[in-house]
């Protein structure tokens, strides 16, 4: 099956390994279990992303820290439209 093929959602499951309309649901429940935003859960994920990161992928790490310091400050608001 070439690129052309992919249905939208076998494009989304290569690129992010996951389909993301179960990414969001997945996110959103993990919140609703822990009664915690969805930043807090997305948060734990980068953090443990980099704790799997190799010393030698620095640029990464601090790309992921400065994200981190952006969601834990509220700088990226969840979009209002899309709350439950």
């Amino acid at each position: 099956m070439s690129e052309n093929e992919l249905t939208e959602r076998e494009k989304q499951v290569e690129l992010f390994g996951i389909a993301l309309d179960d990414l969001e649901a997945m996110i959103k429940q993990k919140a609703k279990q822990r009664n915690t935003p969805m930043t807090d859960v997305i948060i734990d994920w980068l953090e443990f992303s980099q704790s799997q990161l190799d010393e030698k992928y620095v640029n990464v790490n601090h790309t992921i820290n400065r994200i981190i310091y952006l969601l834990h400050t509220g700088f990226v608001i969840d979009n209002p439209e899309k709350k439950d």
